[in-house]
């Protein structure tokens, strides 16, 4: 059996981009009308991403709202660029938010 240092050990860069690819995800299910999104998500990341089912739902359900928040983003752009700048102006929120409530 691999080595699986399942998702609480990822990088900042590592999350980003699994949680990129989930909200990428959850956007095309939702397109399609796909009844049961989340399990197809999780089952997506376990194939691709290496990762048991358990610590891929833990990591779908702690980081549920990022997920749905970059699905949105998938939704509303049109283009590479307007992807990329909805992106940044979404971090940007959510650190501004962070920042209200005096989270680091």
């Amino acid at each position: 059996m691999s080595e699986d240092p399942g998702f609480s050990e990822l990088s900042p860069k590592e999350y980003g981009s699994l949680t990129l690819k989930a909200g990428r995800m959850y956007h095309l299910c939702q397109e399609r009308e796909i009844e049961d999104l989340w399990n197809l998500i999780v089952l997506a990341i376990c194939a691709f991403e290496g990762m048991h089912t358990k610590e891929a739902w833990e990591f779908v359900l702690l980081n549920r709202r990022d997920v749905e928040d970059i699905a949105g983003v998938f939704e509303r752009s049109n283009t590479p660029d307007e992807f990329r700048e909805k992106l940044t102006e979404l971090k940007e929120r959510e650190m501004t938010q962070r920042l209200r409530l005096g989270e680091h």
